[in-house]
């Protein structure tokens, strides 16, 4: 985030490569700080507890050799001078203090002197003495022939401050050392792992407007650039299935649509062709071109419907009703239209049925189902609108007496303008069955072809409980 800031804040734009290689070097470089100030901080006390303890060890070396002494039967002053002088402690300084009468002796090199006042403040917890604490001194108590003696022991700490400083040195010149590698080598990995990502991008851009089965390859499926060019595959393919579906939509449209254009164009030109047509001619062209009209007006509007389910621009208009009011007008509605092939239509509700839902759709997706029955019902026969609630749903079934639809085609009917011929001879345009089916899915159930035989088929339509259940609660209310 902070190299993305910086780069956007001074207007330049980064490799995913280059952000990559910097935000390693900036977390190598905050963790080799951290981990240097770590070491310098470990060593410097590694160091003051070993000097601690070579101080122990002169302090009772001290002691060993003052007892000896003092088992001469000297006096204090000689036998404090007798071990100064037997004493082989070089890099250490030693002083015995008697707390009644002072410092009784001291020995001590250029790098070791020290203050009497420091000596006698000496304790025997460690502490740090001098002008720069340079140097760690300590007390130790010693009784002997019951007289209570300190003996003080003191380091310079020169040693360490040199390690120190080589250890700091070694770090500063290691660390930017470490750093060039980690960049160098951060490079040179990203642009290996990146090298996919480009060799994708470059096959996207040589994919053409026509090249819908053309799909990346993947290099290594596994990993996670592999799992995005399979992704965008999956796009690819979604993409070409949509396309085709959109392709063969225009060209089944356009055939659709030329038939009753040709026929109005075709009526209308046979008309005018002669100037001295009777006025039943007129009228026998004029009402070609209005049930041409009619079917092409009936043709758009079920392509627009369609056209705003695809985009999910047609959104549930939903509100509590009854589904068997529903059947009922529009088993009435479709009395008329069956009439003139001598086919009537009944319908088979018991019972109020409250749902919640979308009358026009609802209304629609019922029609439909009655029309298509119309077309293809033989002439005197029947068609029975039926609706019944079963536990936790409720089905619609529509029955005609048609001669049935070839197994081959009834994974077929509920495809776009997929038209079958049928018994009145006029077929619709196809889109019928596909809108109740999603006006159906729409709504939570489904559409289906429940039976079909020489003397006739079964559409069922099922929706969830769901529905006339919150109906049900909405009347109540009201």
């Amino acid at each position: 985030m902070l190299v993305t800031d910086a780069s956007r804040r001074f207007g330049v734009q980064l490799t995913i490569r280059a952000r990559l290689t910097l935000w390693y070097s900036a977390v190598l470089f905050a963790v080799l700080i951290g981990a240097a100030t770590g070491v310098l901080s470990l060593h410097e006390r590694l160091e003051v507890a070993r000097v601690d303890e070579e101080l122990i060890a002169a302090a009772h070396t001290v002691n060993g050799v003052l007892r000896n002494e003092f088992s001469e039967r000297l006096t204090p002053l000689e036998a404090v001078h007798d071990m100064l002088e037997e004493l082989d402690l070089p890099l250490t300084g030693v002083a015995v203090v008697d707390p009644a009468k002072g410092v009784l002796g001291s020995r001590m090199s250029g790098p070791l002197q020290l203050d009497q006042t420091l000596i006698l403040a000496a304790t025997e917890t460690p502490t740090f003495a001098g002008q720069q604490n340079e140097i760690r001194i300590r007390s130790v108590g010693s009784d002997i022939d019951g007289v209570r003696y300190h003996i003080v022991v003191w380091n310079a700490l020169g040693e360490v401050d040199r390690e120190e400083d080589t250890l700091q040195r070694a770090l500063v010149l290691g660390i930017p050392l470490a750093l060039l590698l980690a960049v160098v080598g951060g490079w040179a990995v990203g642009s290996r792992s990146l090298r996919p990502l480009a060799d994708m991008a470059q096959q996207a851009n040589e994919i053409g407007p026509r090249g819908s089965g053309q799909r990346l390859t993947v290099a290594n499926p596994g990993d996670e650039l592999g799992t995005l060019a399979g992704a965008f595959n999956a796009l690819l393919g979604r993409l070409s299935v949509s396309l085709q579906a959109q392709r063969a939509f225009m060209a089944d449209a356009s055939h659709q649509l030329r038939n009753p254009v040709s026929v109005v164009r075709t009526a209308a030109q046979v008309t005018l062709s002669r100037p001295d047509r009777t006025d039943e001619e007129y009228r026998e062209s004029l009402e070609i071109i209005a049930r041409q009209s009619v079917r092409l007006t009936k043709m758009v509007d079920d392509m627009f419907t369609l056209a705003l389910a695809d985009a999910d621009a047609r959104p549930l208009q939903k509100a509590p009703l009854y589904l068997d009011e529903v059947v009922d007008t529009v088993a009435r509605d479709a009395v008329p239209l069956a009439a003139a092939r001598r086919i009537s239509v009944k319908g088979d509700t018991s019972g109020d049925v409250p749902f919640v839902g979308d009358e026009h759709l609802l209304r629609q997706m019922v029609a439909n189902l009655v029309e298509n029955a119309i077309r293809h019902t033989r002439e005197g026969g029947t068609i029975v609108v039926s609706l019944e609630r079963a536990g936790n749903k409720v089905c619609v079934r529509v029955r005609d007496e048609g001669p049935g639809i070839e197994p081959a085609d009834r994974s077929r009917i509920f495809e776009r303008f997929v038209r079958l011929d049928t018994a009145g001879g006029e077929s619709g345009g196809g889109l019928g069955l596909p809108i109740a089916r999603w006006i159906a899915e729409a709504h939570g159930g489904s559409l289906d072809l429940e039976s079909s035989s020489e003397r006739g088929s079964c559409f069922v339509i099922t929706l969830p409980a769901s529905g006339f259940s919150a109906a049900a609660d909405g009347r109540v209310a009201s």
